[in-house]
């Protein structure tokens, strides 16, 4: 199924300068998979060398928190949406 991932405007270049892109998977884990394969220059800017979740970033299934699912890899559904949430600061 193709999922909608949208990217916040400063991470638009990683995913060929548009904020929405088409991720085809069955589940959250693969979705994030498939995003890290298909957008590698995403991929230093939201996942340390780890693949852990840079903690300036937040995901978003829908309009919650993926930190905070239920379930840690739910099915995806038609019109589901991934949403990467980019923290910004300063003075």
């Amino acid at each position: 199924m193709r999922i909608q991932v949208t990217v916040p405007s400063m991470l638009a270049h990683a995913v060929g300068d548009t904020r929405h892109v088409w991720v085809d998977a069955s589940t959250l884990a693969e979705l994030i998979r498939n995003v890290q394969t298909q957008f590698p220059l995403l991929r230093p800017l939201v996942w340390d060398e780890q693949f852990q979740l840079r903690k300036h970033i937040m995901i978003f299934l829908n309009d919650q928190s993926i930190a905070w699912l239920n379930e840690p890899d739910p099915q995806l559904k038609e019109h589901d949406t991934l949403s990467l949430v980019q923290a910004v600061s300063g003075g």
